[in-house]
């Protein structure tokens, strides 16, 4: 049982990730081809006896597509209506080897052998600084002494001095897209992306080194990192 004080991932979650009208055209409103990442593990050494563990999984794409790939997929999400549609998805696509389990993050507790893969997506910067170190603890604790962790998410790359006028540009950027102008401001007033430099230094404390890391347009990046624990 966790600590009466862990933080409620759910509350964190955003209400695009817990309403079902929602949840419903998430995949139109962020589309992700996950064919890259699939070939990027499969560069890494992913092999056909592997455990990949997806952490916030959202509708399921990542873990239908890697599942050819490997022995074993466990994805985990904290909303119940994203659980319910990456079963569906699983479902309708015959895979028979992907477990979908509804936790957070920070709360797993992984069963069975260690995986030799984690994959994130998007998930951490719903956490405030300190909860993202936990939910590091938490992914390094699955993985195997060398295992591997691809993670993307919306950092911060863009210097600290020029943040206002980074910000607007890329919500002037983003007004064509399917978000609407609440939820775009919401990304900086209620959740909790954090710069690069600081990241990197979390992802070192947790206990990974950093193999490769890609920021890009100052707001996004992508990490592979090998698990020292």
């Amino acid at each position: 049982m966790s600590p009466k004080w862990f933080i409620d991932e759910v509350q964190h979650a955003g209400k695009e990730h817990l309403d079902p009208s929602q949840v419903a055209r998430y995949d139109e409103k962020i589309p992700f081809d996950p064919s890259g990442e699939v070939e990027t593990l499969l560069k890494l050494g992913l092999a056909d006896e592997d455990t990949v563990v997806d952490f916030g999984t959202g509708t399921g794409v990542f873990p239908v597509a890697v599942s050819e790939h490997c022995d074993r997929v466990v994805a985990i999400d904290v909303s119940e209506t994203m659980v319910e549609v990456a079963r569906e998805k699983v479902d309708d696509a015959g895979v028979q080897n992907v477990e979908i389990v509804h936790d957070g993050v920070v709360r797993y507790e992984h069963e069975g052998s260690p995986a030799s893969f984690a994959f994130s997506k998007n998930a951490l910067h719903h956490l405030p600084d300190f909860w993202k170190i936990e939910a590091l603890k938490t992914i390094g604790s699955t993985l195997e002494s060398g295992g591997i962790l691809r993670l993307h998410d919306l950092v911060y790359s863009f210097d600290p001095d020029d943040s206002h006028d980074a910000i607007e540009s890329w919500l002037e950027r983003m007004e064509p897209t399917l978000f609407t102008e609440v939820e775009l401001h919401n990304h900086f007033s209620e959740e909790f992306s954090t710069y690069g430099f600081i990241f990197e230094s979390m992802l070192q404390k947790a206990g990974f080194e950093i193999l490769d890391s890609t920021y890009r347009d100052g707001f996004y990046a992508a990490y592979t990192c090998e698990w020292q624990g």
